[in-house]
């Protein structure tokens, strides 16, 4: 039996669980959107638990603690419901837990249940059963693991298509209720985490269909994917020092009564003259009292000002601006922001300007004004504003 010796790959991979050890404690911790933060802590702790047992075996301890072998190999199959169940959490203040829930888990109990033989093996069968399939880094793929693999990947993308199409659903939503940037930042970040899935998978998948094909491998082909889902950690925790209002709850957003009343008829027919008067009084009460500078800004808000329903005038912006609430909001935001950046009087830095505007993340703002505008607010300022000692010209 060879000895316990550690590689920078085992460290690098152990550092990654231990970080995700620690947010999940850190989540668990938090009483703020508890419901949703357990569920990502629940699928950091699978991840970590997975890493820990892979670190083992690259440095040759479960050969010596045979009862660690392959026993995370379950959990494998709780990451896509655990994915699934924190979207819904994050973005539906109206999910609930039910006992339907506990089907998500089915097949990693059939799993487990089909892995018994192995873990009721002895320590020194176990070990003998390794040994014959891994020979000089080669390692032998059994039919069952090539199975286990395939189903894996199988469920997991089910889970990532259907939390993709749910993402989807629920940013048309929330950008046609609130203008707030956190609730986009929100799903910008499960985005990121759906695309860093399906990247993963999509190189597990590639990995299975060689194996089916070449049915060996060197060991060390598992580190690229093991290294990608630590750093993935790693990048969990950036994200959770840099942007910590992601793990917040969203607003008290009541969308299902938005999306029923939404859908009420409204007389007149669709164009550009459906509104005419709702219209008027909209823009006037826009540039006259800035409602837009409230950052988190809500469509009923603005329709409470205005005296109307809020899905009456979800679909006057809808219809006669063809945008969401959302982007209306802000192309005013980046009007005034435009304003701010060429007034020469005022040394305004590009951090006040966003939140002055209404924005609570510069990145946000940059990024929302350069689709607006095809510039930066830097690129902006540096071309339009006038050259020293002239003011600019009068607006009308």
């Amino acid at each position: 039996m060879t000895g316990i010796h550690f590689n920078i790959w085992a460290i690098v991979i152990l550092f990654g669980a231990a970080q995700g050890l620690f947010l999940s404690v850190y989540l668990f911790s938090k009483r703020e959107n508890r419901n949703a933060n357990k569920w990502l802590a629940f699928l950091l702790t699978a991840i970590s638990l997975h890493l820990i047992e892979y670190a083992a075996d690259i440095t040759g301890i479960t050969m010596h603690y045979p009862f660690f072998i392959a026993i995370t190999y379950p959990l494998l199959f709780w990451l896509g419901p655990f994915y699934y169940i924190y979207c819904r959490y994050l973005l539906d203040k109206f999910y609930k837990t039910t006992f339907k829930i506990s089907l998500h888990f089915l097949p990693s109990l059939i799993v487990l249940l089909l892995m018994m033989p192995f873990y009721s093996m002895s320590n020194e069968a176990k070990v003998s059963l390794m040994s014959g399939i891994a020979q000089d880094g080669i390692i032998k793929i059994p039919t069952g693991q090539l199975i286990f693999m395939g189903a894996h990947v199988v469920q997991t993308v089910a889970y990532i298509f259907a939390s993709y199409k749910f993402i989807g659903k629920k940013e048309k939503e929330l950008k046609d209720f609130s203008s707030d940037v956190i609730v986009v930042k929100k799903i910008e970040w499960l985005n990121a985490f759906s695309l860093y899935f399906s990247i993963y998978f999509l190189l597990y998948f590639i990995v299975v269909v060689l194996l089916t094909f070449i049915n060996s491998y060197q060991f060390q082909l598992d580190y690229l994917l093991l290294l990608i889902m630590a750093i993935s950690i790693y990048a969990i925790g950036y994200s959770a020092i840099s942007n910590p209002e992601i793990f917040k709850a969203i607003p008290e957003f009541d969308l299902q009564s938005f999306e029923l009343n939404k859908e009420a008829p409204v007389d007149g027919s669709r164009n550009s003259n459906r509104f005419p008067e709702l219209k008027e009084k909209l823009l006037q009460y826009m540039d006259s009292n800035k409602p837009y500078l409230k950052s988190d800004l809500k469509i009923s808000e603005l329709a409470d000002s205005l005296g109307v329903p809020y899905y009456q005038l979800s679909q006057l912006i809808n219809d006669e601006f063809l945008v969401n609430f959302y982007d209306f909001i802000n192309k005013y935001r980046v009007e005034e922001a435009k304003k701010l950046l060429l007034e020469d009087s005022r040394n305004y830095k590009i951090l006040a300007i966003a939140y002055e505007v209404g924005f609570n993340s510069k990145a946000t703002f940059n990024r929302v004004f350069k689709k607006t505008t095809d510039l930066t607010p830097s690129e902006f300022k540096e071309k339009f504003s006038p050259p020293s000692g002239e003011s600019l010209p009068s607006q009308s």
